[in-house]
C-alpha cells in the first residue's frame, strides 16, 4: 500500500567504513608523514583548478614526491577518469591522493581501480564490478557536503547520454580519509550552502531508507544534529570556525550513514536533472528535499519526529519537517540559485522516467515513487506547479 512504510526487520546487514579516518584542524599536514609510514615513495595527486587556485594544493602537497593532475571538471565524464588513470600508471605512483570535493574524490576512486586493474572506467559502472581494490587512496575533502571520502560510491557522467552513472563497490572505500575543516574555511558562500544542504539530505535519507542499518541510523542522527545547528550559522558567518568544524564532521558522518544505508528518491531525481541541465548537485537535492519529504510523510511520522528533535526544531515540528526544509533552502539561497536555471516542461517526463529507473535509489525510499510522482515533484519545485 502506498500509505504504508515499505520496510521489514533488518535481521542481517553489513557495515563498510574507510580503513582509517583522521580528523581535526591541520590534519592534512600529516600527509607526508603518512606516506613515509606506508612506504609510498611517490604519490599521484588528483585535484581541480579551484583547489589549486585557492592555494590548498600547494599547502598540502608541499614536500611530497608527487605528480599532480589538477584539471578534474565538475561532474567528471568517464573519459576524464581514463585520462587520469593513464597518467597514474605512467607515473609509477604507489598511491593516489584526492584533494577536492566530490567530483575529485569520485574521479580518483575510480581512477585508482583503472590504474591497478588495467581496465577502462566504463567497465566498473554498476554495483560490485571492481573485482578487487585499486591502488591505495587517501581522500581529503575540501568541501563539507558529499561525504565521498566515507563512501563506496563514485558518480560520473556518461558523455554519450548526459546521464550520471555510478560505480558502487566496497573496494573503492578510502584507505585513509583525512577530514581537515581548515580546508573549507575559504569556501564561497554558495558552495558552502549547496554542499551543506546536500550533506543534510544524506543524513535524512540515510536515516529513513528502508535498508538503513542501526549504525547508519545512529550516524545519521549525529550528522543531522551537527549540521542542523551549524548550516545556517556558517552561511551567515563564514568565518565561524566552530560551525565550519561541525559541518566538516557532520558531512563525513552523513557520508558514513548513507554508505551503510542508502540515499533515496531525492538523489534519484537529482541525478538526471543535474546531468542534463548542469545544476549544482547540492542545489538540486536541497530544493527537492522538502517536496520529496512531503511525499514520504505519510509513512515517516516517527522518523520525522526524531529528525526534527536532533535538528533543533523540536518534536512537535516532525509534521512540519518538509516545510522547514523548504524554508531552509530559501534562507541559505539555494532556491535563488535554482531559479536561475530554466527547465522546460517538455523535459519533465523524460527525466522523471530516468529518475525512477535508478532502482538502487528508488527502491530504498520509504514510499513508492512512480513516474507520475516524480513528474509532479519536479513541477512543484521547478515551476511552482
Amino acid at each position: 500500500m502506498l500509505g504504508e512504510r515499505m520496510s521489514s526487520p533488518l535481521n542481517s546487514f553489513e557495515n563498510h567504513l574507510p580503513r582509517r579516518v583522521i580528523t581535526g584542524r591541520g590534519a592534512s599536514q600529516s600527509l607526508a608523514a603518512l606516506c613515509q609510514v606506508h612506504g609510498w615513495k611517490k604519490v599521484f595527486i588528483v585535484s581541480d583548478a579551484g583547489v589549486d587556485g585557492a592555494g590548498l594544493l600547494r599547502r598540502v602537497a608541499l614536500s611530497l614526491p608527487a605528480e599532480i593532475f589538477s584539471e578534474v571538471p565538475p561532474e567528471p565524464p568517464i573519459d576524464v577518469v581514463d585520462v587520469i588513470a593513464a597518467r597514474i600508471k605512467a607515473s609509477g605512483a604507489d598511491a593516489v591522493i584526492a584533494l577536492g570535493g566530490g567530483s575529485v574524490m569520485d574521479a580518483a576512486k575510480v581512477a585508482s581501480l583503472c590504474a591497478r586493474h588495467g581496465k577502462p572506467a566504463r567497465d566498473f559502472i554498476g554495483i560490485g564490478k571492481a573485482g578487487g581494490r585499486g591502488l591505495p587512496t587517501v581522500l581529503i575533502p575540501t568541501t563539507a557536503g558529499t561525504g565521498s571520502e566515507a563512501t563506496f560510491v563514485a558518480i560520473l557522467t556518461d558523455p554519450a547520454t548526459g546521464n550520471k552513472v555510478g560505480v558502487v563497490d566496497p573496494c573503492i572505500l578510502a584507505d585513509i580519509a583525512i577530514v581537515d575543516p581548515a580546508l573549507t574555511d575559504g569556501l564561497p558562500a554558495h558552495v558552502t550552502a549547496a554542499a551543506g544542504m546536500d550533506a543534510l539530505v544524506h543524513a535524512i535519507e540515510g536515516y529513513i531508507a528502508r535498508v538503513a542499518t542501526p549504525l547508519a541510523r545512529g550516524l545519521a542522527l549525529e550528522a543531522a544534529r551537527r549540521i542542523g545547528r551549524s548550516l545556517e550559522v556558517v552561511c551567515r558567518e563564514p568565518g565561524n570556525t566552530a560551525a565550519r568544524d561541525d559541518m566538516a564532521i557532520g558531512s563525513h558522518l552523513a557520508g558514513m550513514a548513507f554508505a551503510n544505508s542508502s540515499c533515496c528518491a531525492v538523489h534519484a531525481l537529482a541525478l538526471p536533472l543535474g546531468g542534463r541541465f548542469h545544476i549544482p548537485h547540492g542545489v538540486i537535492t536541497g530544493c527537492l528535499a522538502g517536496e520529496m519529504m512531503r511525499h514520504n510523510a505519510p509513512v515517516c511520522g516517527e522518523d520525522f519526529t526524531a529528525l526534527a528533535v536532533v535538528l533543533g526544531w523540536g518534536a512537535s515540528e516532525g509534521r512540519a519537517l518538509p516545510s522547514r526544509l523548504d524554508a531552509l533552502a530559501e534562507t541559505i539561497g539555494l532556491r535563488a540559485q535554482l531559479r536561475r536555471t530554466s527547465v522546460p516542461d517538455d523535459a519533465i517526463a523524460p527525466i522523471a522516467r530516468d529518475a525512477v529507473a535508478i532502482r538502487r535509489l528508488i527502491d530504498p525510499n520509504p514510499r513508492v515513487v512512480t513516474e507520475d510522482d516524480a513528474a509532479r515533484i519536479y513541477r512543484a519545485v521547478l515551476h511552482g506547479a
